[in-house]
Order: structure tokens, then C-alpha cells, then sequence
């Protein structure tokens, strides 16, 4: 199935930087937005509280981001990437973009045209 294939080879790619595809969701996430609550992480990436709170200790214990209190909610908590993982956001972003490139290699150019422009209509 090509959802398997697709996170079968994100996952080997970013196994070199100690990551798997959940925590690559999350970190994601934070580079387009930081500092945002816990549970909005977990929404935006579908993944259950228990998973996404499970996956952030592994990104705080690699120092790529860290939780503080958020401002308003004292029941909260936001996460923040850290310098290390901005660092880290252009390893991810070429990650993405040479898993996709590999993935549409076998289209030429008018169908990868086209494939991208049908995907957002059937998400």
C-alpha cells in the first residue's frame, strides 16, 4: 500500500537523526507554529494525548524542544522548539522533500502536475 511504503521510507530516512514519523509530525507542527498547547499538537497530528505526550518526552529528552507553563491556562502546557531543533528544521524539510521526489520519480512531469493538483481535492 503506498501509505506504508511512504512511512516506511520517512521512517528510514529520518532514523540517521534518531527520529520515527510521529515525532517528525510533531516537529513539524512546531516549525510552522511554536509554542503552541500540548493538545493542539496532538490534534493537528491526529495522535491520541498519551501518543503525542509519550513522543514529546523523546523530543525533550533530544533537547529538540522543551514544555513550559502556557500563559493563560494554568492546566496546560506549551511546546517550544529549541535552537537545537530549528537547527534541525532544515535536515527535516529535505527529508519530506527527498522521500516525495523519490515517490513521483516514476511520473513524468505532466503527471506529477497533475497528481498534485488532484491530492488536495481528495484530502
Amino acid at each position: 500500500m503506498l501509505s506504508d511504503s511512504l512511512d516506511k521510507q520517512m521512517n528510514q530516512a529520518l532514523k540517521p537523526l534518531g527520529l520515527n514519523l510521529s515525532q517528525f509530525a510533531i516537529m513539524m507542527v512546531l516549525i510552522e507554529r511554536d509554542d503552541i498547547s500540548q493538545s493542539d499538537i496532538g490534534r493537528q497530528v491526529l495522535m491520541a494525548s498519551y501518543a503525542t505526550t509519550r513522543n514529546i518526552d523523546v523530543l525533550v529528552k533530544m533537547g529538540l524542544v522543551q514544555r513550559h507553563p502556557h500563559r493563560q491556562s494554568r492546566r496546560s502546557i506549551n511546546i517550544c522548539v529549541t535552537e537545537q531543533g530549528t537547527a534541525l528544521a532544515g535536515k527535516l524539510i529535505n527529508i519530506l522533500r527527498e522521500v516525495n521526489q523519490a515517490l513521483l520519480q516514476p511520473l513524468d512531469e505532466a503527471e506529477q502536475e497533475t497528481l498534485k493538483k488532484l491530492l488536495p481535492r481528495l484530502i
